[in-house]
């Protein structure tokens, strides 16, 4: 019996170990929908996406239009969404994700990229993408308040 106990005794150490949350899934406090949308936009190496800016990738993403290369100019106007959401630019965050989602309507995460759509989401987005950037020492370097 008293093996028995130490295997029990383990199996719920280890249950504690895997459900420890992320510190974005902290910062969401619950909310599915907002930690989703992050999940996939959040960048993780701001520095190295924002190297090359917003406007080349908008750029980009005009070309690919152009030539009919929906699911490239996507991901352009994503990149350029997520570069407009670590520098703080809010509405333009919100032109570029409507952009790409409306560019690729047949994207599979579409609703995240929809998600930023509602100002009230977008402003949530922004406190936690703040926050997160803050605890992982990963600031931008110029936040610019929420023109754009």
């Amino acid at each position: 019996m008293l093996l028995l106990g130490i295997f029990r005794k383990k199996e719920k150490e280890q249950k504690k170990e895997t459900t420890q949350k992320t510190l974005l899934e902290e910062l969401c406090g619950g909310d599915s929908e907002l930690y989703q949308a992050l999940s996939r936009t959040i960048l993780l190496n701001p520095e190295m996406t924002a190297r090359e800016g917003i406007n080349s990738y908008a750029e980009k993403a005009q070309q690919y239009e152009k030539t009919g290369d929906n699911v490239r100019a996507r991901v352009a106007y994503q990149a350029a969404g997520e570069i407009s959401l670590y520098e703080g630019k809010l509405a333009q965050a919100q032109r570029f994700f409507k952009k790409a989602a409306e560019v690729d309507p047949n994207y599979a995460n579409r609703k995240v990229l929809e998600y930023y759509s509602k100002k009230e989401n977008a402003e949530r987005a922004f406190g936690v993408t703040k926050e997160f950037y803050a605890k992982t020492g990963k600031r931008a370097s110029t936040n610019r308040g929420s023109g754009g």
